[in-house]
């Protein structure tokens, strides 16, 4: 991969993984009611989902879901309703003690999540047609755009998880935990409804 084209992925990598989504609103919910130790299967889980994915792509994947609207639409209904669920259990988290509702993932949970992350299927699908599917040097791009991608995310998922354990006694006072994971849930539920429009 040429140098300028490798600058531009990892701006796009770097960027598509530390901005606000589904992944990054889990991870700051889960350091905020279970501390970072809790959040690091998802750490794990959802770099490796997500390189898992994309070589699925690049290997073929979006040729089947470019032909079959019916299995995207399938994955989209899934992937928003899932996000919904998500979102109702936490903006009825009002106390830490409630945190049972919004339990954090299991590494497999979090690979599994990312089949129905809308986000993460925007980012893929983009990264692939642009960056390796048609190119040459095809294997080599995409173990490049694996490590580009699965090092940005797991970073981002831990400074998220972390900032939000450093919030978690600020929250505790009075009704803030109550409105942050309202607030949280209601961004999860607002990616969800945005999603389902595109």
């Amino acid at each position: 991969m040429p140098l300028t084209e490798f600058i531009a992925f990892s701006v796009f990598a770097w960027i598509g993984s530390f901005t606000p989504g589904p992944n990054v609103a889990i991870a700051a919910a889960t350091g905020v009611n279970h501390g970072v130790r809790a959040a690091l299967p998802q750490v794990m889980g959802v770099p490796f989902g997500f390189v898992f994915m994309m070589w699925l792509v690049g290997m073929g994947g979006a040729a089947l879901l470019q032909g079959s609207p019916a299995l995207v639409w399938g994955m989209k209904l899934l992937g928003n309703g899932y996000l919904l669920l998500l979102a109702w259990r936490l903006c009825f988290s009002a106390q830490l003690s409630d945190s049972q509702r919004m339990q954090p993932m299991t590494l497999l949970q979090s690979a599994l999540f990312q089949v129905v992350n809308p986000k993460a299927w925007m980012m893929l699908v983009a990264a692939t047609s642009i960056y390796a599917i048609g190119q040459q040097n095809f294997m080599p791009r995409m173990g490049w755009m694996s490590l580009g991608f699965a090092l940005p995310s797991a970073l981002s998922l831990l400074l998220w998880a972390w900032m939000g354990q450093q919030l978690r006694e600020w929250l505790q006072v009075g009704q803030r935990l109550r409105l942050f994971n309202l607030g949280m849930g209601m961004s999860l539920a607002a990616t969800a409804i945005w999603m389902s429009l595109l």
